[in-house]
């Protein structure tokens, strides 16, 4: 009797510990990154006038740091990252008209980084389509490439990808909010004071479910791992499985941890100088501290447990980085295997996952869903050039396969 009681006390006792943590805890991956404050340099908004074209920055997302005229109808855009070092991804976005219709050259510079995405064009900033490969050319080592435009008075938008800033996701996420399962609210601001949103999916209570937690936009130009998360949670709504599913598991998603590098147009990094997917090991940018202790704060507080984080990207190729099997038991072992089996067989037409296991290195998210939790932690990477159809089809397939695969072993 007194063994039980005791049995008893330790539970409650252990059970308000883990209710009252509410901050994530700190892990020293065997690869650590400094990630306080590096300075940035700001880019000058403005139009550029020259020979009666008219270039300019003046939006949020837009990149350009400098326009001159090397004659009457070709023109150079030098781009600059916010800071250095930085991964190679030369970010560029801006409008551009003339006083008559002509064909225009243009230069982008990107000095002595490397050429990495493909010029889209849209006429209102909503539907966007590839510049024709015959006006695209290659300047010697790729640091430099020549578009051949026609412009005319009506505004054209030229973006490295499709512009999708902070005031789009907050629209795409008041849009779900009609939907009953769809829970939005602001937990945090960005350094510059962008709304950090979350999106709470379940049914009936939140509390006591298993977690699977969703990430995107940490890299600012990473378009189309957003477009495969929106779709990912579209289908979590829509599949016949949703109720069932949502009154068992809760969908915690973040989709923008990086606002401000989004908005100021950023390469890689937020308003501090810093890779935001380096920084989950200290948090010393504001923008991962307040996710990850968000994160903490509400699985403890509602005796929840995350089984699942998936962390949506972008890179050259569709790829999964996946903690090997071997040096990382998750609390869902056996769930990844069966996953991708099941996206392969239902994409079908001989579709095989891009999977690269890593072990814990630097501070990525990865890591931090299983050094914080136990949890199964896959960075979900789709290509830059991969077709905007696949990435919404694969979206589709990945969650309802998730869905199907959690709901049998649950």
């Amino acid at each position: 009797m007194r063994i039980s009681i005791i049995i008893t006390l330790i539970f409650v006792i252990s059970n308000v510990f883990a209710q009252s943590i509410k901050k994530a805890t700190h892990y020293d991956f065997p690869q650590p990154v400094d990630t306080k404050d590096h300075p940035i340099t700001e880019q000058e908004k403005k139009q550029y006038a020259i020979n009666g074209v008219y270039f300019d920055n003046r939006f949020d997302v837009a990149r350009v740091n400098d326009v001159v005229a090397q004659n009457d109808s070709t023109f150079r855009i030098t781009l600059r990252p916010e800071n250095e070092p930085i991964n190679s991804s030369p970010w560029y976005a801006f409008k551009v008209h003339a006083d008559s219709t002509s064909t225009i050259y243009i230069e982008l510079d990107y000095e002595e980084y490397k050429h990495r995405y493909y010029p889209k064009l849209s006429n209102n900033g909503m539907d966007w389509n590839e510049l024709d490969n015959k006006n695209f050319t290659y300047i010697g080592d790729s640091s430099k490439v020549l578009l051949k435009l026609k412009v005319s008075s009506d505004t054209l938008l030229v973006a490295a990808q499709e512009i999708i800033s902070s005031q789009h996701v907050s629209d795409w996420c008041e849009k779900l909010e009609s939907n009953s399962k769809v829970h939005l609210q602001t937990i945090g601001k960005s350094i510059q004071g962008r709304s950090l949103l979350f999106m709470d999916l379940y049914e009936g209570d939140r509390r006591d479910k298993k977690v699977i937690v969703l990430l995107s936009r940490q890299h600012p130009p990473e378009v189309t791992g957003y477009m495969a998360l929106q779709s990912f949670v579209q289908e979590i709504l829509d599949n016949p499985l949703s109720d069932d599913f949502l009154k068992t598991y809760r969908i915690m998603i973040y989709p923008l941890l990086n606002p401000d590098g989004v908005d100021m147009g950023h390469w890689r990094h937020n308003y501090g100088g810093i890779d935001l997917n380096r920084d989950w090991a200290y948090y010393h940018q504001p923008e991962t501290r307040q996710i990850a202790d968000h994160i903490v704060s509400e699985v403890n507080s509602n005796n929840n447990q995350v089984v699942l984080g998936l962390d949506f990207h972008s890179t050259w190729h569709d790829v999964y980085y996946t903690l090997p099997k071997d040096t990382a038991t998750t609390n869902i072992s056996g769930f990844r295997n069966n996953w991708f089996a099941s996206i392969e067989s239902t994409l079908g037409e001989g579709y095989k996952i891009n999977e690269k296991p890593s072990g814990l290195g630097k501070p990525v998210t990865k890591g931090w869903f299983f050094t914080q939790f136990g949890a199964e932690g896959i960075t979900y990477e789709i290509g830059d050039d991969t077709s905007r159809e696949f990435i919404k089809k694969k979206g589709k397939v990945s969650a309802a396969t998730m869905m199907e695969v959690l709901m049998r072993n649950k």
